[in-house]
């Protein structure tokens, strides 16, 4: 009998891939965005969550551009169900937020977003613990308010264990301010607090949105 030596044709990578790829970027080196969403990883069977490091950039366009580069070095694809998130703090800067719109309306890629919170992510928080339209007039005010909450809270402390049995309400508050401020343009000075960071949540553990 001829003995055939059976060749094994190598797969490409990107066939074997199963799960979608969510890349997430948020500003310069801060802890908070990045730590809070790994909580999620390994929650979805169908994605996986990649962080895209921006330097030191705090500013809407370098975040943007930043996870444009990572999603073309890796050949992503809205058909495989790819997504990229930007995560943006409005500092309630209006030089900023006009900055961050301005980034969104040049991004022609349907699956990447701006998950932007004003004045900063910890209204993401705050909505855990209920519902208020309160102005705060920069990020450490809203910290200020957290800390009554979650005393142990700083920039570099997860938060998620603390918060994550009243997820939920936090969305249905999220919302609400949507609601709140509906009819003002976004993102804006005007609408304070508001924040996007219900979205990808919802996403992360649902699968609902986006």
């Amino acid at each position: 009998m001829t003995n055939r030596k059976i060749k094994h044709k190598k797969r490409d990578a990107r066939t074997r891939r199963e799960k979608s790829v969510y890349l997430i970027v948020a500003e310069g080196t801060n802890k908070t965005e990045t730590m809070y969403f790994s909580n999620f990883q390994g929650q979805g069977r169908d994605y996986r969550i990649i962080f895209v490091s921006a330097g030191h950039s705090t500013d809407a366009e370098s975040l943007y551009l930043a996870l444009s580069k990572k999603w073309k070095e890796l050949e992503l694809s809205a058909a495989r169900g790819d997504k990229g998130f930007v995560v943006a703090d409005g500092d309630n800067d209006k030089d900023k937020l006009d900055k961050i719109a301005k980034a969104l309306k040049k991004n022609k890629n349907d699956s990447i977003h701006f998950i932007v919170s004003n004045p900063g992510f910890e209204v993401w928080f705050l909505m855990h613990f209920g519902y208020s339209s309160k102005f705060f007039k920069d990020c450490d005010e809203v910290i200020g308010v957290l800390k009554k909450k979650v005393s142990k809270y700083d920039k570099n402390y997860d938060v998620y264990q603390e918060i994550s049995e009243l997820t939920d309400g936090a969305i249905a508050n999220a919302k609400k301010l949507e609601d709140y401020f509906e009819g003002h343009s976004w993102p804006s000075v005007e609408c304070n607090p508001r924040t996007d960071v219900w979205k990808l949540v919802d996403l992360l553990r649902n699968g609902d949105g986006y």
